[in-house]
């Protein structure tokens, strides 16, 4: 699997030593920008590209890093601008909302 800088997905890490996200947030979120991406067609987009792709390469020719290199930034291109201003705002709003309490004494 690649890294961050590999994929382009990713955090400056001086931002996160000021706000992070808890768990239930970060997966709230993932499952949020999925269901958005299968609701606006996205998935199967990217699905079919991924075909077209195996089909003229040839699935023996390509490797899976090779295959993630090619259509990662295809996939993040579209992305439609309503789903990446709606994530925006929903991360945002989870980073500016407080902490609940710990409950640890």
């Amino acid at each position: 699997m690649e890294n961050s800088k590999e994929t382009g997905i990713g955090t400056d890490s001086a931002a996160l030593d000021k706000a992070t996200l808890n768990t239930g947030d970060t997966m709230a979120l993932k499952d949020l920008l999925e269901k958005r991406l299968i609701d606006c067609g996205w998935r199967k987009e990217i699905e079919q590209l991924i075909r077209n792709t195996l089909e003229e390469r040839g699935v023996a020719n390509l490797t899976h890093d090779q295959l993630a290199a090619m259509i990662i930034p295809n996939a993040r291109a579209l992305v439609p601008d309503v789903v990446r201003k709606e994530m925006l705002l929903r991360v945002r709003e989870a980073l500016q909302s407080p902490l609940p309490p710990s409950g640890k004494k």
